[in-house]
């Protein structure tokens, strides 16, 4: 009787000690913009977080193609513990909106995370009025690629790509080829992206010391003029015919990887590309060819970062995971699974990361250079991009005046920001 009893009281042990683990263990539901084979290589990486971490386990869903469900959900209490389906672009919107939660306690009090740790624009990138609102756990930069069998066929250097915007102009015109009807059968390359194009020729888009918005900067406006140039050298109607018939960037109809660009604006994707799109493609990679005056090694930066949505009852925990998928071993392994850059500068130079995706060394370069640029810190960051490209297409496809263009974007954005001052 005793010895029954005794096994009982065992089995009940057993039991109430098995409830208590399990409701030890703190379940926080995160949101990701990543899709598809991306997705699923990320779960194996939770997976691993989960594993070392038994008192927290993360619940990953997809929002891909649907973030605005993420405005709703936050808006209406029910938004998640993490969120990572956040562009930079969006931070501050998001922050000055009162969407997220600021993650200085946390990094105050963590081992793992300091500002020493990140490149400098990149940290100065999560910040927003002072405090930093979220942080990366992969980045990428840009550059451009070149066929290097389109430069031997045309009788240039393919171990010398331009260097100079005149340079970039005289390879296009000798890369580009017609048919006898006279419409394009392969472009040189196909400039764009004001943004960068003005931070190329020497331009400002905020003073931010003083939080003027500078859109009708010169070096603006010669990017925008020289934009608009390129596409009356070639043709507006010519251009439009044929960037019609381009296929979709991120599929194997890239106009890069089927040979209807000899150049192309990338970022670190682009080893991606080549291995699953076109195996047989020789191709290098340079920075943007600057113009007399201009900057040299100018390169943007972006991507999604890792929040803490304002309504979470389990921040703490929700802190916890994000300190490690952003911290050295989170950052290493998705830096080889998604081959984007680190924004850790350790782990960005890391042999291991490197050896496994080889073109970081090459964007690693103009990371760590003064010309690399991030996302301005303004609640209408978002809007003057878009007013930025409706400048971009006015000028080019309609052939508007460039700087009476800007000076629009100018006062247009003005008047958006000063009402959130």
């Amino acid at each position: 009787m005793n010895r029954r009893w005794n096994l009982l009281i065992v089995g009940l042990l057993i039991c109430l000690l098995a409830s208590s683990t399990a409701l030890a263990k703190v379940k926080i539901t995160y949101w990701t913009g990543w899709g598809g084979d991306e997705l699923e290589d990320l779960k194996v990486v939770i997976e691993e977080f989960n594993q070392a971490n038994p008192d927290i386990e993360v619940e990953t869903t997809t929002i891909f193609g649907a973030y605005e469900k993420l405005l709703t959900a936050i808006a209406g209490g029910r938004g998640p513990d993490v969120v990572s389906a956040i562009w930079g672009s969006q931070l501050a919107a998001l922050a000055h909106h009162g969407a997220l939660q600021p993650l200085d306690k946390y990094i105050a009090a963590s081992s793992v995370v300091s500002p020493d740790d990140f490149f400098p624009a990149i940290w100065k990138s999560y910040n927003y009025k002072g405090h930093i609102w979220a942080l990366g756990a992969t980045t990428n930069t840009n550059f451009e690629a070149y066929n290097k069998d389109f430069f031997r066929e045309a009788g240039l250097d393919a171990e010398r790509p331009p260097k100079t915007i005149i340079e970039l102009e005289e390879v296009t015109r000798k890369l580009t080829k017609w048919d006898a009807n006279g419409e394009l059968t392969r472009l040189g390359f196909l400039p764009g992206g004001l943004w960068k194009m003005g931070l190329v020729f020497g331009g400002n888009w905020m003073n931010e010391d003083t939080g003027e918005i500078t859109a009708d900067d010169p070096g603006n406006i010669a990017a925008l003029q020289w934009l608009g140039d390129f596409w009356k050298e070639y043709g507006i109607e010519n251009l439009q015919n044929f960037t019609a018939g381009f296929g979709n960037y991120w599929s194997p109809n890239n106009p890069f990887m089927v040979g209807k660009l000899a150049m192309q604006s990338y970022g670190e994707w682009l080893e991606q590309f080549q291995i699953r799109y076109n195996p047989d493609l020789d191709y290098g990679v340079f920075p943007t060819p600057a113009p007399e005056g201009g900057r040299e090694n100018v390169t943007t930066f972006g991507g999604s970062v890792f929040a803490i949505p304002v309504g979470t009852e389990h921040a703490d925990a929700a802190w916890q995971f994000i300190e490690w998928i952003t911290g050295p071993v989170g950052q290493k392994k998705l830096a080889k699974v998604f081959a984007n850059m680190p924004p850790r500068v350790a782990v960005a130079k890391d042999p291991e990361v490197l050896e496994a995706v080889p073109i970081l060394k090459f964007g690693l370069n103009l990371l760590e250079g003064p010309n690399a640029f991030g996302d301005l810190p303004i609640p209408v960051w978002e809007q003057y991009q878009a007013e930025m490209g409706r400048a971009e297409e006015a000028v080019t496809r309609g052939g508007a005046e460039a700087a009476e263009t800007l000076k629009q974007v100018k006062a247009t954005i003005e008047k958006e920001y000063k009402k959130l001052q």
